[in-house]
C-alpha cells in the first residue's frame, strides 16, 4: 500500500518559543512525542499505517534511529538532507500515486511540489484545527474510504492490510532503498 498522508513534521508543532538558559535540554524530543502521540489519537489505525511524519535532521533523538514508528505511524529524521523539505520533495517525486497523497506543510516549496504531481496540499495550521476538531483531512480521492473505515469504534475493523515498511513501493520509492542502504 502506498502511503496517503506526508507531514512535514516541525511545520505542524504548534509553535513553541526555546526555553531559556538552564532548561531541560529534552524539551524539543517531548514536544516532537507530544505531536506525534496527538495524531496516534487522532487517526485511525489504517490511516496512520499509511502516514509519515518528516522532521530536520538538526536535532534527531539520540536514543532512537533516525526512522522508527509509533503505533503505526512512520517518523523519519531527514539525516543525509540539509532540511526536510529536500526529503519530503522526494518523498513527493518518487509516489507512484500521488493523486491519493496529501502532503501536510505550509512551506509553499512543499505545496508546489505535491500540486505538480497532482496531490492534495494542505496548509499545516488549518489541518491541524480540522484535526483536532476531529475532521481528519486527506486527499480527495481517499476521504469517502476513510469515513468508512472509520465508522463503528472510531477506529477501524481488525483486518490489517499486509503492509511491510521495507517494500520500497510502499510509497517512498527511492527514498525508502536509500535510507536502508545507508541503515537508516
Amino acid at each position: 500500500m502506498s502511503l496517503l498522508l506526508l507531514i512535514d513534521g516541525y511545520n505542524v508543532i504548534p509553535p513553541v518559543a526555546p526555553p531559556g538558559r538552564g532548561a531541560d535540554p529534552n524539551w524539543l524530543q517531548r514536544e516532537r512525542m507530544q505531536f506525534i502521540q496527538r495524531l496516534c489519537h487522532h487517526l485511525q489505525e489504517s490511516l496512520r499505517r499509511r502516514t509519515c511524519i518528516v522532521f530536520d535532521a538538526a536535532d534527531p533523538p539520540r536514543d532512537r534511529s533516525s526512522r522508527f514508528s509509533v503505533d503505526e505511524l512512520r517518523v523519519v529524521f531527514a539525516v543525509g538532507y540539509a532540511e526536510a523539505d529536500d526529503l519530503l520533495e522526494e518523498i513527493i517525486a518518487d509516489h507512484s500515486a500521488p493523486k491519493q497523497l496529501a502532503v501536510v506543510s505550509s512551506d509553499r516549496r512543499v505545496q508546489a511540489a505535491a500540486n505538480r504531481r497532482g496531490a492534495t496540499a494542505y496548509d499545516s495550521q488549518d489541518w491541524l484545527d480540522q484535526l483536532l476538531d476531529g475532521r481528519v483531512q486527506v486527499a480527495p480521492s481517499q476521504q469517502a474510504k476513510v469515513r468508512r473505515e472509520g465508522k463503528g469504534s472510531g477506529q477501524d475493523s481488525d483486518a490489517k492490510p499486509d503492509i511491510d515498511r521495507e517494500d520500497p513501493k510502499s510509497g517512498f520509492g527511492d527514498t525508502e532503498q536509500w535510507l536502508r542502504d545507508f541503515g537508516f
